[in-house]
């Protein structure tokens, strides 16, 4: 649905469930879920060929979002709804980067390697093989970086 600038707007109640489906499959070398080293793993999203006209321009930008589902978490014997992070302080689930919430989804900010057909390398990405991908967006450092941003531990 589209409205003009000068229509009534009354925006209908939002839906409590949602559904997605995967537009990609993450292929890398981690198997499993681990907390750290992500920054050197080199990862191929291979995209169902339904999404090879999405990538066009793709490969003209340095970095990219990918939106994934964290499928492994959903079967995780507990859901905290607080973590005691490294740091030793204790923190509420939105308030870290766990796999551990409530919809299981991870973002992570990918400098993007190539762009071939339906495949997209990455290098960056803190999905393990196998990963559903939902989406991916450039990186925009007009809107995706805040420099002055803070942060209660780092």
């Amino acid at each position: 649905m589209f409205w003009r600038k000068k229509e009534r707007f009354d925006r209908p109640a939002a839906p409590e469930e949602v559904t997605l489906r995967a537009v990609g499959t993450v292929h890398n070398d981690v198997e499993r879920p681990r907390p750290h080293g992500w920054g050197r793993v080199k990862s191929r999203i291979e995209f169902f060929p339904e999404h090879q006209p999405r990538l066009l321009g793709l490969n003209a930008f340095s970095h990219a979002i990918v939106v994934f589902y964290m499928d492994l978490a959903e079967d995780a014997p507990e859901k905290p709804a607080q973590l005691t992070l490294e740091s030793g302080h204790r923190y509420g689930v939105f308030a870290t980067r766990s796999q551990l919430r409530p919809n299981h989804l991870g973002v992570s900010v990918v400098e993007v390697k190539e762009v071939a057909g339906t495949t997209v390398t990455v290098k960056g990405l803190d999905a393990i093989n196998g990963t559903p991908v939902l989406d991916i967006k450039p990186y925009l450092p007009e809107y995706d970086a805040e420099p002055d941003a803070d942060i209660p531990f780092g």
